[in-house]
């Protein structure tokens, strides 16, 4: 994961406005959840791509009192300093360990440059133990003993983060192993790895749907995974993110639904508002009639005839994958990704400018010598979620209009003025 000479720098006001969001949102995404799962139905219909975890989708972690344990909420900062949610991410929390350690390096980095003189700044990204803290905390919450900590991995192998999750829950004197779902046996009411019984897991796991070219789990995850699938219905452990945080939280389709009229109408005016003033519009790429900001479409012809006020990207993946930003795309790479494929659901969404920074990094030309350089890149920040609560920020810069980390995203540091 690569780091700029770079911070963010917020005030103390900015903060609070940040807080209030992530906040609000967090409680409008859970009435969502709770609605689309109460109905059988509501569910098939704005998420019968999951179909097949359905059955597994009926319990919330022990000791959670809501569906989402921890939620980073991508934005976009535009130039007029607006802020636009473009993603949900309650699967993949990266950033939640590393953000802190690229914000302390460039605290140093200002300090020795005479930059940070006279100026009081805390860190404003999310602090590193924060997440762990919470797991524990969860553990207790929901009366466990405390046995191993599983750190639980599945067949697309995404690691990242999971070692330093290991030492960081070493150091409280808890020993945590990268296990494999598919080790695990549920056996006399416990969930078990080399016959040491877990109480507590952290899921580094990226379900989407069966057919998918990047990520997912392969038809007959029920007999691969049963070991754990059991005991995530018994309740005998803290299992975050669950099933429910890892599918339909995770799935972009959501945004679609919070501005659905069947559904906004749960929501209360200032709730409303909210989703209108902050979320993009986003809609299923699908054949059909749609609205958008209160006109009726239909809705393929105007995407394809529309690329540069929108972007098309996979609804159950991540890192960046699949995103086409039609602005940034030629005509025959937007009308490829028009092309609606059952084996990688996609959403539409409105496209939102992002906010370029000057960013020094070193110059990726071959003769340059890894010289420094400054280089206009795009800006977003996500906002760290814990147990409902707002945590910080994670920052990205990129050169491409996709910021993520699995493409060209540089971590940015956030700072924060102290008034």
């Amino acid at each position: 994961m690569a780091g700029a000479i770079s911070a963010l720098s917020l005030n103390a006001a900015s903060v609070d406005s940040l807080r209030q969001l992530g906040e609000s949102l967090h409680e409008i995404v859970e009435i969502a959840l709770d609605w689309v799962l109460a109905d059988e139905e509501r569910l098939e219909q704005y998420f019968g791509e999951h179909r097949r975890l359905f059955p597994f989708l009926g319990n919330r972690t022990p000791g959670l009192d809501s569906w989402q344990g921890y939620a980073r909420y991508d934005a976009v900062v535009t130039p007029n300093g607006d802020l636009k949610i473009i993603e949900l991410n309650t699967c993949c929390p990266a950033g939640f360990c590393h953000g802190q350690i690229f914000s302390q390096a460039t605290q140093v980095a200002l300090d020795e440059l005479s930059l940070g003189e006279g100026v009081g700044r805390q860190l404003g990204t999310i602090p590193q133990n924060a997440l762990i803290d919470a797991l524990v905390e969860l553990e207790q919450a929901a009366g466990l003993s405390p046995q191993l900590v599983a750190l639980i991995n599945d067949e697309n192998e995404l690691e990242n983060e999971l070692t330093l999750f290991q030492g960081l829950l070493a150091e409280r004197g808890r020993r945590a192993e990268i296990v494999q779902a598919a080790e695990l046996i549920f056996d006399g009411g416990e969930l078990r790895w080399k016959d040491q019984p877990i109480s507590l897991s952290y899921n580094k796991i990226r379900v989407s749907t069966d057919s998918s070219p990047n990520h997912n789990w392969s038809p007959g995850f029920e007999e691969r995974y049963s070991g754990f699938l059991a005991a995530l219905e018994a309740g005998s452990l803290v299992s975050v993110n669950n099933l429910v945080a890892a599918t339909i939280a995770e799935d972009k389709s959501l945004l679609a639904l919070l501005a659905d009229e069947a559904f906004s109408a749960q929501l209360t005016l200032q709730q409303r508002q909210l989703v209108a003033d902050h979320v993009l519009w986003t809609a299923k790429l699908q054949d059909g009639p749609a609205t958008r900001h209160g006109e009726a479409i239909d809705l393929m012809p105007f995407v394809r005839a529309n690329r540069e006020q929108l972007v098309i990207k996979p609804a159950n993946e991540g890192r960046g994958f699949g995103v086409v930003v039609g602005r940034f795309c030629s005509e025959q790479e937007w009308l490829a990704a028009c092309e609606l494929k059952a084996e990688l659901p996609c959403v539409v969404q409105d496209y939102a400018e992002a906010a370029q920074l000057p960013i020094i990094s070193a110059s990726q030309e071959a003769d340059s010598g890894g010289a420094l350089t400054s280089l206009p890149m795009h800006l977003t920040i996500a906002l760290g979620m814990i147990r409902g609560k707002y945590q910080g920020l994670f920052s990205r810069v990129s050169p491409h209009p996709v910021t993520n980390v699995g493409r060209a995203g540089i971590v940015q540091a956030v700072l924060v003025d102290q008034e």
